[in-house]
């Protein structure tokens, strides 16, 4: 197994006796991250490998193709917007979709997002198609597992929780235990993260000295990030939120919402 793309490997790990394993799939337009786990140990993790490999493996063809109990996916959207429960009624979804401008070469897929709020979301044919090989039942809107995360970890309305990805971040608030606002933004430049975050901050009428960021994701440009945000908020950090046993060499807060989606179980049987 050539594994010039993979990040980490345990050294337990057999890629032949995977059956008992979970295989997550975190899938960004180009890009796609990777992580085999069992029971709440991380056995690998690849990140940053090129979409083609998913459907012509080569480099990752042994672990892609091995027998796992389950794959969980997790799709990034191209649209996207959050339903109540109580409000939600499946005949509505192509309704609902009319307001995403879905365009020829887009699936949508509708699922719950937590017990409160159910997601109507848009990807790309490519990315289905990408995922071809797998059960296309048990993909998943990209953050739901990274936001259940944040759910069981007892957050505060004193706190924000940004996640980085390659060209955009996540950003979730909650108050009293429920998610009140979550959005997803496009960025080309670090400054545009804070512009973006203090804009969601005046929109819930908060007071950003009494807040605190707390980072998970794509950090690379850790430095710029804190920086900027510090001006502004109370206190920046990165997340210390796990949801497995990772190794103290890993920078856990880039892994979050990849190893997240083992908590998505109850969704993507939903």
């Amino acid at each position: 197994m050539n594994d010039t793309l993979i990040n980490y490997t345990d050294p337990v790990f057999n890629h032949e006796q995977t059956s008992a394993c979970n295989l997550l799939l975190l899938i960004d337009a180009e890009t796609f991250s990777l992580a085999i786990t069992n029971q709440e140990k991380l056995l690998v993790w690849a990140q940053q490998c090129p979409l083609q490999e998913l459907t012509q493996p080569n480099q990752l063809h042994a672990l892609l193709t091995a027998p796992y109990h389950q794959v969980i996916t997790g799709l990034c959207a191209t649209g996207f917007t959050l339903i109540p429960e109580p409000l939600y009624d499946g005949h509505d979804v192509s309704a609902i979709a009319r307001y995403l401008d879905v365009q020829p070469h887009e699936t949508v897929l509708a699922q719950p997002l937590d017990h409160d709020n159910r997601v109507i979301f848009k990807t790309t044919e490519n990315l289905m198609m990408a995922i071809a090989r797998f059960d296309i039942q048990k993909a998943l809107f990209a953050p739901s597992g990274w936001i259940q995360a944040i759910a069981g970890s007892n957050p505060s309305g004193y706190n924000l929780y940004i996640n980085i990805n390659v060209n955009s971040f996540d950003l979730v608030y909650f108050r009293q235990g429920k998610v009140l606002l979550f959005n997803t933004y496009e960025i080309t430049h670090e400054d545009e993260l804070t512009y973006y975050t203090l804009f969601t901050v005046k929109q819930l009428k908060l007071d950003p000295g009494t807040l605190s960021v707390f980072l998970s994701g794509m950090t690379e440009m850790d430095e710029q990030y804190f920086s900027r945000l510090s001006t502004f908020f109370s206190r920046v950090i990165l997340s210390p939120i796990n949801v497995l046993n990772i190794p103290q060499l890993l920078p856990a807060h880039q892994l979050l919402s990849l190893t997240a989606l083992s908590l998505c179980a109850s969704l993507v049987d939903a």
